[in-house]
This record gives structure tokens, sequence and C-alpha cells, in this order.
């Protein structure tokens, strides 16, 4: 009996360490947003005059993170196309936790609130929000996307 109560546990044993391990997110990702956006905003002009209509967007994005310590990591992100007001040439820090299960976790950047969950070592889904109460222009955005490590 001793034997086999041995044997499950070193069994065990591999698990739980591969289960507490942070997935590498070191690398580059890229994904289309579904937005619904209200207001305007660099990651979300509008023309003028329509700061107070409803919009649905759709942009591709790059995260690129170059920090991992732990269940922490950093980075960048920005629009992928160099049209864009917030291509990687502006870039905004990300600053990502995960949470104890090691596969969702929190991102903040300097507009709003990410939540994520990896999906597998290759798929991100991400979903955003930004609400500034009170604010007229600076848009509140709801949007979840999809990111693909490359």
């Amino acid at each position: 009996m001793k034997l086999k109560l041995f044997i499950a546990v070193m069994g065990l044993v591999p698990a739980l360490v591969l289960a507490q391990a942070a997935p590498n997110m070191l690398g580059t990702w890229k994904g289309v947003s579904n937005s619904a956006v209200y207001g305007s905003g660099l990651f979300h002009p509008t023309e003028a005059g329509k700061e107070k209509s409803i919009r649905f967007r759709n942009v591709e994005y790059m995260l690129v993170i170059d920090k991992e310590e732990g269940r922490n990591f950093a980075g960048l992100i920005g629009a992928a196309s160099s049209k864009h007001p917030t291509n990687m040439k502006h870039k905004e820090m990300i600053l990502g936790s995960y949470a104890k299960d090691m596969k969702s976790g929190v991102m903040v950047n300097e507009t709003g609130t990410f939540s994520f969950r990896l999906a597998d070592p290759k798929n991100l889904e991400v979903c955003f929000s930004q609400v500034t109460p009170h604010a007229v222009t600076t848009p509140r955005v709801a949007s979840c996307f999809e990111m693909s490590k490359q």
C-alpha cells in the first residue's frame, strides 16, 4: 500500500510543478480587435462632430512582451498598421500579471484595463475596457480580440 501511495505522489509532483510555472509570454502577438466605441481618442479617433456616436471598429494590434519574471510581464502595444495614429511608433506600455491558474490575468496600459486568458501557448484571448467618467471626448471602449504568437 505504501508503494502505491509513493508512486501516486511521485506521479503528481511533475504535474504540480508544471501547473505553477508561468507560461512564456515573451515575443510578438497580433490580433484584430472587435470594438464598440463611444467618444474619440488616440486609439479610436473619429471624424469631427461624430464624437457622440457609437461606432464599431476593427483594428489590428501588436503586443510585444519583452520582460517577464514569475507571474508578471511587461511590454508595448500599438496598432499594426503604419497608417494608424497608435502604430508601433507610438507604443503604449503594458504591464501584466497572471492569476493563480497561470492561464488568465490582467494587463493595464495608459488608457484602460485588459483581462486575458491564454487558450494555449500560441493563442491569447484579450478583452479591453476603458471608461473615463464625465469625459465627453475621451472614449468609452469595450473590445475583445484573439491574438496569435508570431
